[in-house]
């Protein structure tokens, strides 16, 4: 078990102990919560209470009961997005990928032909517009994408959507996805945006773009605000929020709805721009650290100061080759003998962008200067 006391917090010491004593203690160095962080005991509780619920009155009654628990939850994910409680619609899905379906199938007039995106796009994003009919088309523009670039694409061509992921799979770039639906809006075009590693992670906040700007936001529940899996939501405002076919299915993870409501209050009652804070100085903290520690063996991707919690790095070297390094095999020994919890990212999460796997280090509010040290001496063992 761990010993809090004996802990040197990256983040602030009060948010990181509210984070830490709120939840189970960890049995590992977990470095993983872009995939699925750690939930508290009061999402686990109310998860529990209203499968108990169920249990004991029946689903569709429970389901009923918790009606204005999710309601406030919708006015929640509305606050994190900037927007007025009851602006716009939200609805909970089953998870982002299932979010995107649901809004590219339910759209007005149908599937659209075309979604233009940036060449870093996740890489099962366009998969999935692949599968149902949509044909991708790639905007020329860095990979911080440039709002100037999405606006000359846009002059010359009308693709049926924009699709922006706002902080990548593969990378922890925070993009200007704000600026870039200010450009989609002033063109009159759709946009979508993936929120999937952004929300109650970085600034989402879109209330400077046109009340009619057409914009659609979806995410997960299981990432950075630490809810239950399987539970996704989207949002969406503009002309688009009311002509949208309902998104929302009333068969489904109820009790894991619940418990994103609960991660919702609890992101709210620590306030959203002190989390945001808290988790870019802990990945800043990483980044800096990584750097100094690891230099002539892995990079750093990102710049060392970007305002995300997510550090990646990839080998450059000396004792290992960049070209034969085994970096699924590698992460797998980091937890089976180190207990360190990473992410193997495969170039399939951005085969636009990506040319070499890498390796994802992402803590959250309650990471400390052990768990980096931890990190980095296995790192050292295994190469």
């Amino acid at each position: 078990m761990e010993h809090p006391c004996e802990q040197i917090p990256l983040a602030p010491a009060d948010l990181a102990a509210a984070w830490r004593r709120t939840r189970p203690p960890r049995r590992l160095v977990h470095l993983d919560s872009a995939a699925a962080a750690r939930a508290s005991w009061a999402v686990l509780d109310a998860t529990a209470a209203h499968a108990r619920r169920e249990a004991e009155e029946g689903g569709y009654v429970a389901a009923a009961a918790a009606a204005p628990v999710l309601d406030r939850a919708r006015d929640d994910v509305r606050a994190l997005l900037g927007w007025p409680a009851g602006g716009g619609a939200v609805a909970f899905c089953h998870s982002a990928e299932d979010a995107l379906r649901q809004v590219l199938l339910g759209l007005p007039g149908g599937v659209p032909t075309t979604a233009a995106h940036a060449p870093g796009e996740y890489g099962p994003n366009v998969a999935l517009l692949r599968r149902l009919g949509v044909r991708p088309v790639t905007v020329d523009t860095p990979h911080r994408l440039d709002p100037a670039a999405f606006e000359r694409f846009l002059a010359g061509t009308r693709p049926g959507l924009v699709h922006v992921t706002w902080v990548g799979s593969h990378v922890g770039t925070v993009q200007p996805a704000a600026e870039v639906a200010a450009v989609c809006a002033a063109a009159g075009v759709p946009v979508v945006l993936d929120a999937a590693q952004a929300f109650g992670h970085v600034d989402t906040a879109l209330d400077a773009l046109p009340a009619d700007a057409d914009v659609v936001v979806y995410g997960t529940s299981r990432k950075w605000l630490a809810g239950p899996r399987g539970v996704g939501f989207a949002a969406a405002r503009g002309p688009l929020a009311h002509r949208l076919a309902p998104l929302e299915q009333a068969e489904a993870h109820v009790a894991g709805r619940v418990g994103l409501a609960a991660a919702l209050a609890e992101h709210r009652d620590l306030g959203p721009a002190a989390v945001r804070a808290g988790l870019a100085r802990v990945g800043t903290a990483v980044r800096h650290r990584l750097a100094a520690e690891l230099e002539g063996t892995w990079e750093v991707v990102e710049e060392l100061d970007e305002p995300s919690a997510t550090a990646t790095v990839r080998p450059t070297g000396g004792s290992l080759d960049p070209a034969t390094t085994d970096l699924a095999a590698l992460r797998a020994r980091l937890l089976a003998e180190h207990g360190v919890l990473t992410t193997f990212a495969g170039v399939e999460r951005s085969p636009g962008e990506m040319r070499t796997p890498a390796l994802r280090v992402s803590g959250h509010l309650d990471t400390a200067a052990q768990d980096v040290d931890a990190l980095v001496a296995a790192l050292r063992a295994v190469a």
